[in-house]
């Protein structure tokens, strides 16, 4: 199948109006910029973020699905149908459609597809474009449209055997194999549901008749949110978004009809360690991970996690002077991140640093200093002392969070993956109160945090090193207990 490129991505103050029938909500950011969200009546969330000046505007149509919706059914199938309905990956749409129907837009940015979280697309354009921009998003996505892609039969086959090719990638890959193994121990329940490939024997035997079951469950107005950001008249843009979108009808919600267990925290029932002799990693260095099921974005302590990783992260915090202090000097802890993984269902967080490993270094039992380190004393220390950290670095942090926020939504770019962000993780409930709770965050919310996610909760601790360092120290790695990731096993469907 022929493809044409198009450019891709490289990776408050309310009241009430009534408009089209729905409620509109203003939230402010600077004295020149408002977003404004409102509802139409098929129950479709749109933002509209106007920034005069910017000289372009970008829109996404953003459905609430993606891989955090897959099943053990249907893993798989949501990029299957990304790659029939944009006749290949949506940033490189393929002809005769939808890469006519883009092209005639000169889009300055393509960018969407299936993700962990949404299921979307996204058009950078030149401010004129926004009406023609608008009926195109609404084009793709017509039920008419999405019937008559999935018609394609030999369409269909090629987007098959794209997906079956991404799968049998990922069984070399040492990130997706790496990724699949902690996944598989910490999300036991339900691993598909982090699954970006999907498994073979549900995508080879897929037919248009079960990806139209897909989309017509997924795909639906009261599941999605469109916003657009950048230099456009809003009266305008609520005409056209109105003439566009409102013949759309209303289905039922997706995540009421579909059963979705609640995943358990703790993740596991014991800590859990494991080695990945992964083949990119050079010989001497070694990445340290400790991964958690984390708070999901509608928990108290969502905000609480955001600011402590903002605070722990830096290069001169305590944390991360205290593993400098306390591991073997070979090890040269650094790059120590805590990082968030923020989600409507299914959050997790890992703290992690890069290594050196040394022959004459016990690397497994430097790994348990690693996680005693972090959880068992400067975890307690966060629990037990709520002057851990300063004023001045909670004032920071907090500083760094909310100007990163007016960053974003000072560039269209940025802005519109912000907000559809923000949607995904807790709907519009959630963009309106973030900065709030950021500010109204304290040492109790702190010390509450370390106590339930990080003392009363459980691990996957991995490691990645050379497979020459693992081979060396392969005995010891076992006689410490490590289960030892590789591909024939790191994958829930195989």
């Amino acid at each position: 199948m022929r493809h044409k490129k198009l450019p891709c991505i490289k990776p408050p103050r309310r009241f009430l109006a009534l408009l089209l029938g729905v409620a509109a909500v203003l939230l402010p950011l600077h004295s020149q910029a408002l977003i404004e969200t409102y509802t139409l009546q098929n129950g479709m969330d749109v933002a509209l973020l106007p920034l005069q000046g910017s000289g372009s505007i970008k829109m996404t149509l953003a459905y609430n699905a993606g891989f955090s919706a897959q099943t053990s059914a249907t893993a798989g199938l949501f990029r299957t149908l990304e790659y029939i309905l944009f006749r290949g990956p949506a940033t490189s749409p393929g002809e005769p459609e939808p890469a006519g129907a883009l092209a005639a837009l000169g889009p300055l940015e393509v960018q969407g597809g299936s993700s962990p979280e949404g299921f979307s697309l996204s058009l950078l354009l030149n401010p004129p474009m926004l009406r023609e921009g608008l009926d195109t998003i609404a084009y793709l996505f017509s039920h008419l449209r999405i019937q008559s892609a999935l018609a394609d039969s030999p369409a269909l086959s090629n987007a098959k055997e794209s997906v079956l090719g991404i799968i049998n990638h990922s069984l070399s890959d040492p990130f997706s194999i790496y990724n699949a193994a902690i996944s598989k121990k910490l999300f036991s329940p339900s691993p598909w549901r982090f699954d970006e490939a999907g498994a073979d024997y549900i995508v080879r035997p897929a037919t248009a008749a079960s990806l139209e079951n897909l989309a017509t469950q997924w795909l639906v107005p009261n599941n999605a949110i469109l916003v657009v950001a950048g230099e456009f008249d809003p009266s305008l843009a609520k005409q056209w978004i109105a003439a566009a979108f409102s013949t759309w009808k209303q289905s039922s919600d997706p995540w009421k009809s579909s059963a979705y267990p609640q995943l358990p925290k703790p993740g596991v029932s014991r800590p859990v360690l494991m080695v990945y002799p992964d083949p990119s990693m050079i010989e001497g260095e070694a990445v340290i991970e400790m991964r958690y099921r984390g708070p999901d974005a509608g928990s108290s302590r969502a905000q609480a996690l955001e600011l402590l990783a903002a605070m722990a992260s830096r290069p001169q915090s305590r944390l991360v002077a205290a593993l400098a202090s306390s591991l073997p000097s070979w090890a040269n802890p650094r790059a120590f991140s805590l990082t968030y993984h923020q989600s409507r269902a299914t959050s997790w967080f890992s703290a992690s640093a890069k290594i050196s490993s040394s022959p004459k270094g016990n690397l497994p039992e430097m790994v348990l200093n690693f996680k005693e380190t972090v959880r068992g004393a400067q975890m307690y220390g966060m629990k037990a002392n709520p002057s851990y950290f300063t004023t001045a670095e909670y004032a920071a942090a907090k500083n760094e969070l909310i100007q990163a926020k007016q960053s974003a939504l000072a560039d269209p770019r940025l802005a519109v993956d912000f907000i559809a962000a923000a949607w995904l993780r807790g709907r519009i409930p959630h963009l309106l109160a973030w900065e709030d709770r950021i500010k109204a965050l304290g040492t109790k919310d702190i010390t509450a945090l370390a106590d339930e996610y990080f003392m009363k909760n459980l691990e996957v601790v991995a490691v990645r090193v050379s497979v020459e360092d693992f081979a060396r120290q392969e005995k010891s790695f076992k006689s410490y207990g490590f289960e030892i990731i590789n591909a024939k096993t790191a994958f829930w469907w195989r």
